[in-house]
């Protein structure tokens, strides 16, 4: 029987799931897998994207392989591509070929595919498929409560007395105090106070960002997301969202309305002393692709710990060079996704 590219229905969950978790590593430790949290990203409604996000290759009645929509609109002037990030794609070993034909098949429904980092194995097939590469997300930590991460360690480990070390001294010295008028306001939703702070700026394609969709995020229940405006004095800066997952808080998203290049240390100081505040926060973890805010953070005390490279496919030729691209961590489930066992990069 011939392979079948078709949409997801909500009643293949369990088969997808199941392929899903046999397809990656420790997938029965990943939270990305559970039913309610594969209805949210498959099938809840989306402000943004109104076709199905998530699609199969059906071989004898089976699924044997699957392709993830995460859009995006990515923008840079007057220029804006819908885009989708690929993520859960996989395929059955004894399907080849089914990979190649889900990123054929999807790669006509946006301008461009975006791949955040992935396997060794994807990352050396996407160049032969026509991906090139374009900076890289850069993933730095930093240690708040070593004691407090050692104890809930599910599986410590001969290695964990050294790991226990190590990272009480990566704790110090402590976070930088927060300069002077800067403040963050939590915001149990976001609302039209943070319209100025969504339109894209300067010379990198940069995520536009919708008060919608902000708030979709927020009720991903695959972590605890929590959302901050962020003022110097009375003047409204910019906002940051943060993720809480099994004793690590990820500073999601951080996005100032202003082009001052000083702004950006106060900012990120301002988040990651937010996130050290939450009582079960262990690490906090950042994770930007452009260069200004990777510095921020490295000055603020923080330790490069995995670098994902990023990925674009453009089959339509309508970028003449491989664009700088300003994202983050809620450009796709890297928000949230995490292995429950091993939660940290410390």
């Amino acid at each position: 029987m011939s392979s079948q590219f078709t949409a997801t229905l909500p009643s293949e969950q369990t088969a997808l799931a199941e392929l899903l978790r046999s397809t990656f590593p420790a997938s029965g430790e990943v939270n990305s897998f559970v039913p309610d949290v594969l209805c949210w990203k498959y099938f809840s409604p989306h402000p943004e994207w109104s076709g199905p996000r998530s699609y199969v290759v059906k071989k004898d009645e089976g699924i044997v392989g699957h392709g993830g929509i995460w859009p995006l609109r990515l923008a840079k002037g007057n220029v804006e591509l819908s885009t989708i990030h690929l993520i859960d794609w996989a395929a059955r070993r004894s399907a080849p070929g089914v990979g190649v034909l889900l990123l054929r098949k999807l790669a006509d429904l946006a301008d461009l595919l975006l791949t955040i980092g992935g396997s060794d194995d994807t990352q050396r097939i996407l160049p032969r498929l026509g991906y090139r590469r374009s900076g890289e997300l850069k993933m730095q930590a930093k240690v708040v409560r070593p004691w407090l991460q050692y104890r809930t360690t599910s599986e410590p480990g001969w290695k964990a007395p050294a790991r226990l070390l190590r990272n009480t001294i990566w704790s110090l010295p402590l976070l930088p105090a927060v300069p002077k008028g800067w403040r963050a306001a939590r915001m149990p939703r976001f609302d039209s106070s943070a319209e100025s702070l969504l339109c894209a700026r300067g010379d990198a394609l940069t995520p536009c960002r919708t008060i919608a969709g902000l708030n979709r995020i927020l009720d991903c229940p695959a972590a605890t997301f929590q959302a901050f405006l962020v003022y110097e004095g009375s003047q409204l800066r910019g906002y940051f969202v943060l993720s809480v997952v099994a004793g690590q808080t990820r500073i999601a998203d951080l996005r100032l309305g202003t082009d001052n290049p000083e702004n950006w240390k106060p900012a990120c100081i301002l988040a990651a002393k937010t996130a050290a505040a939450i009582p079960e926060t262990c690490e906090i973890v950042a994770g930007f692709s452009m260069t200004r805010v990777q510095k921020a953070f490295e000055e603020s005390g923080f330790r490069p710990r995995q670098t994902l490279p990023i990925y674009y496919y453009d089959p339509r030729k309508l970028l003449q060079e491989a664009p700088l691209l300003d994202l983050s961590l809620l450009d796709g489930d890297a928000c949230f996704l995490a292995n429950l066992k091993h939660p940290f990069l410390t």
